[in-house]
């Protein structure tokens, strides 16, 4: 997926119209407008990893273990949740990114699943989070 997109450059992209349309989001926009450009370099590197490439992502950042702890007890709402998802595909579009169905389906598909996980994530403690299990997956057709 990661050639299907055209690499790093596109996937930076993404990162920034998302980030910027989140902390503008009434909805989701309070969960988002801490991070500013560390953000964006953070999902820049998940997306490039879980798209096939490198492994940059956990080996610097912390991987599953860093998603799930800077989601711990934020509370994700189903609707924050869903708005997340709306907002990346509105980014997806915005940048350009490949329209195709096989590429815009398995990327909805994963998207909706990455949420799900956070969400869970994000309703517990940090205390409750078993950090000893899971590892970033990669998305793939």
């Amino acid at each position: 997926m990661y050639d299907h997109v055209g690499g790093e450059g596109p996937l930076r992209r993404l990162a920034e119209v998302f980030h910027r349309n989140a902390v503008a989001d009434p909805i989701i926009g309070r969960l988002f407008n801490y991070a500013g450009e560390t953000h964006v370099r953070h999902l820049t590197a998940y997306l490039v990893e879980v798209f096939g490439h490198g492994s940059a992502f956990t080996d610097e950042i912390g991987g599953f273990e860093h998603v799930k702890k800077m989601h711990a007890d934020l509370r994700i709402s189903d609707e924050q949740r869903d708005r997340f998802v709306e907002l990346m595909l509105a980014a997806l579009d915005e940048t350009g990114l490949p329209q195709d169905e096989r590429f815009r389906t398995r990327f909805e598909e994963q998207l909706r699943r990455a949420a799900a996980i956070t969400t869970r994530a994000s309703r517990m403690s940090r205390a409750d989070l078993d950090t000893r299990h899971g590892q970033l997956g990669r998305w793939t057709w």
